[in-house]
């Protein structure tokens, strides 16, 4: 199954904060899949003063990282109808149901994903 990465691992691995070392091997021989959605939360979180980034480049430091997108369609934002409402923040409900649409595993440090996916990924901060 494919891992999509939740925009706290992809902000965690530009900033070399990491540290589960199966899961960096897992990513680095598997690859993994980075969502619009990830650039534009963390832009917002930076624009709020809550998330400061390494670079304003958000997109190549993403792409420099050997990451593929995952882009955003009309079929994911409708999965969203399918999720209920149990998890309100908007940028993890477009990633979970993307990773649900796509039948992708999720990496990421919320176990709450876990009640809407099989695939999930739970890891350790």
């Amino acid at each position: 199954m494919r891992l999509l990465l939740d925009t706290c691992i992809v902000y965690d691995w530009l900033m070399g904060e990491i540290k589960d070392l199966p899961i960096i091997e897992r990513i680095q021989a598997e690859g993994a899949l980075v969502s619009p959605v990830t650039v534009w939360e963390m832009a917002i979180k930076n624009g709020l003063g809550k998330m400061p980034l390494p670079s304003e480049h958000i997109a190549e430091d993403i792409e420099a990282q050997g990451f593929q997108w995952l882009n955003i369609t009309p079929y994911h934002a409708q999965t969203v109808l399918e999720l209920g409402d149990r998890h309100k923040d908007p940028f993890d409900r477009l990633l979970i149901a993307q990773a649900k649409y796509e039948k992708l595993c999720i990496v990421t440090y919320d176990a709450v994903f876990q009640d809407y996916l099989d695939g999930v990924l739970v890891i350790k901060k």
